[in-house]
């Protein structure tokens, strides 16, 4: 029999998701068989549910997932900026532990990785006086802050201004033109909602340099508890899930790989027990106008509807404000955002960091290397590093006039 296969819209419907479950539990037996050696429970402070996470930091206690900086850091992070520009006078490509030194803030910030990967998962770091500093002094910070958390930074473009270049960071704000009819194929140059997903890359950073009138909340997810409520409830999903899926590359939508979406790993030496989701919607749907034909059977439409409706079920949505920096484990996390609305004074405007912590980093599966080699891997290099001042889109997600 010729198997079937189903359009996937970018944004999921639950009636229709409903209504297919429904359907399909008539007429099949739902297999309760996890593939071999995957756990029927992953429990770490990594499987955290929503209605546990609190980020209101007026109501007293520390958490391991929230640091508000005070002003003796403040004092150390401005100094740290002075001695960059002034005694190493190098560019941004340069900055780490030692050119932007933070001798006590470090051991907070090593902290925090060791949070990113053993920990919660998630970590957000408030209260850098945005305000005080220019574009480029508030780039060299963030930066420099991140280079004490994950001293790796990752490729997020491979071209600038139309030149071979390293493109080390990415602005996330509404891109559009007034008065220009516009399509864009990445959500995220808009002022609309983004579904879950992951990213590239083992950690994800943004840094908030200005917020919106209203709405653009980030929701995370612990992908640790969406494969628990699967494996408890839906382990055929589990094993959909881990087998190959048809993925079309970002830059040839001609060429496909071949991967599972999760990957299990066994505790090793001091590592423990593992799991791994990596996945886009967008990959399968397309966005916007720029949707596109996929090959995916309808049980495979079903697990990503399933992944997408638990992380709604569990997620935590954070209220990035102006100076805050939050970091993610993105092998670890799903992640998303709620639409938004500027206006003249109040314009949504973040920067992006693709990292990784040579220090914690997990071990890439085999079929995630070649990936990660070309974010992360010196040989890859296609010219110099760049970090733009201001906002250019990705060359996966250009603006395309009609």
């Amino acid at each position: 029999m010729a198997q079937s296969f189903e359009h996937i819209p970018y944004f999921p419907n639950l009636n229709e998701h409903e209504t297919q479950l429904f359907d399909r539990s008539q007429g099949r037996l739902i297999e309760r068989i996890l593939p071999h050696g995957f756990p029927q429970r992953l429990t770490s402070d990594m499987a955290w549910e929503g209605d546990n996470i609190s980020m209101d930091h007026t109501a007293g206690g520390e958490t391991p997932y929230l640091l508000i900086l005070q002003d003796p850091q403040l004092l150390e992070i401005d100094a740290a900026l002075r001695h960059f520009q002034t005694e190493m006078n190098r560019p941004m490509e340069t900055l780490n532990s030692s050119t932007f030194p933070l001798p006590c803030l470090h051991s907070i910030l090593r902290s925090a990785s060791d949070n990113l990967h053993s920990g919660y998962g998630f970590i957000l770091i408030r209260g850098v006086p945005v305000e005080r500093y220019s574009r480029k002094e508030n780039m060299i910070i963030y930066v420099g802050i991140s280079s004490h958390i994950a001293a790796i930074r990752g490729r997020q473009d491979h071209q600038f201004e139309g030149q071979p270049a390293d493109v080390m960071l990415a602005h996330i704000t509404d891109m559009r033109r007034p008065g220009s009819m516009q399509n864009f194929a990445l959500a995220a140059y808009s002022d609309g909602e983004v579904v879950y997903h992951t990213d590239v890359g083992d950690i994800v950073s943004l840094f908030v340099l200005s917020e919106p009138l209203n709405g653009g909340e980030s929701l995370l997810a612990s992908a640790w508890t969406l494969y628990n409520a699967l494996a408890e409830t839906r382990p055929d999903l589990i094993r959909v899930l881990a087998e190959d899926w048809p993925i079309p590359s970002a830059r040839q939508p001609d060429l496909v790989t071949h991967r599972p979406l999760l990957f299990y790993q066994p505790a090793c030496d001091k590592a423990p027990e593992r799991v791994i989701l990596q996945f886009s919607r967008r990959s399968f749907s397309g966005y916007g106008a720029h949707s596109q034909t996929n090959m995916l059977t309808p049980i495979q439409v079903e697990a990503l509807d399933a992944l997408h409706f638990l992380a709604e079920k569990f997620h935590v949505a954070m209220k990035l404000e102006k100076g805050d920096m939050q970091f993610i484990n993105n092998l670890s996390m799903v992640h998303a955002r709620n639409s938004y609305v500027d206006d003249s004074e109040n314009r949504r405007h973040l920067v992006r960091l693709w990292l990784r912590d040579p220090q914690n980093s997990w071990a890439t599966p085999p079929s995630l290397r070649a990936r990660s080699d070309r974010i992360f891997d010196e040989g890859f290099q296609k010219g110099p590093q760049v970090f733009p001042m201001d906002p250019v889109p990705r060359s996966v997600g250009k603006v395309r006039e009609d």
